[in-house]
């Protein structure tokens, strides 16, 4: 019980200090939010980029149109030597019909109808290879280059490489920017912390004269930063979570390819966000009370 009394004192207290020092409170406060909103914004863009990543690893593999009218001997030949190569785990054929028929439903799923107005169009009959793994690209591609039966290869490992680069450039680049910011905001609130043992010197000499013990004075000092971290925490989350149903949209258009990420991301980030602004909070209140509260007794 005195415990708990103890923790609603020091809760009380650090709310007093923390408006006694409206000003440098709320600059730490707004300094919180936006070291929360640059993590909360390189979050979502990797786990964007991965679910787009994870997408094109799925779609990842090479593309050979055939020849025409290829004989299907030669067809079954073909696939039965690419069954073979490192890293394939399937070859279909799509003949033209079935191309066909995909681009009719393509288009169907987006609530249209193919017209052609009359004109013919002609479709290529294709062996569609599927890979254990994206890097094996290269090598069925330089195997099946060349060959008679095949026309053109294409692959989508341009792509996977390509975004394998932003995510690396956006991932170092984040770590760096929230590096700074961190250490601005750890700054800001040391300083708030260092302020209010100023501004209470006087009590804080009092209560040591009566005999109060040194977490006495110092943990109401430690919630105030606590509370500043809370509060940029509370304010960063509602933010995100105005802004979540935009964000994806706006992550396929810019990036074009699926980029979702679940709701159950939103919540692993809101605790994640919590966790930092009481962590960060705590550390740059603790550091400030350490320093400031032994150098003044």
């Amino acid at each position: 019980m005195r415990f708990v009394r103890f923790v609603a004192f020091s809760m009380v207290r650090a709310w007093q200090g923390f408006w006694r020092n409206a000003m440098m409170s709320l600059a730490a406060t707004a300094t919180v939010v936006l070291m929360l909103v640059l993590l909360s914004g390189l979050f979502i863009v990797l786990g964007g980029l991965n679910s787009g990543l994870e997408f094109i690893e799925s779609k990842v593999g090479v593309t050979a149109r055939l020849r025409e009218q290829l004989p299907d001997a030669e067809r079954e030949a073909l696939t039965a030597e690419v069954l073979t190569l490192e890293g394939v785990s399937g070859a279909d054929y799509v003949s033209p019909e079935v191309a066909m028929d995909r681009l009719r439903q393509a288009y169907r799923d987006q609530g249209q109808v193919l017209d052609l107005g009359g004109a013919e169009i002609t479709l290529y009959a294709s062996l569609e290879i599927s890979l254990s793994d994206p890097s094996f690209a290269e090598g069925v591609s330089s195997a099946l280059t060349g060959r008679p039966e095949v026309e053109r290869i294409t692959t989508r490992q341009v792509d996977y490489n390509k975004l394998l680069g932003i995510i690396g450039v956006i991932r170092t680049a984040g770590i760096a920017a929230l590096g700074l910011v961190g250490l601005t905001v750890l700054f800001m609130i040391v300083n708030m912390i260092r302020i209010a043992v100023y501004s209470r010197s006087t009590e804080i000499e009092i209560m040591r004269l009566v005999g109060a013990s040194d977490s006495f004075i110092r943990w109401p000092f430690i919630f105030e930063g606590i509370l500043c971290g809370l509060l940029g925490a509370v304010i960063t989350i509602l933010m995100v979570a105005v802004a979540w149903d935009p964000i994806q949209p706006i992550m396929v258009r810019v990036f074009q390819m699926p980029t979702a990420v679940s709701s159950q991301f939103l919540g692993v980030l809101s605790a994640i966000i919590l966790g930092v602004g009481l962590g960060v909070g705590a550390i740059g209140s603790w550091i400030s009370v350490r320093s400031n509260l032994s150098a003044s007794g």
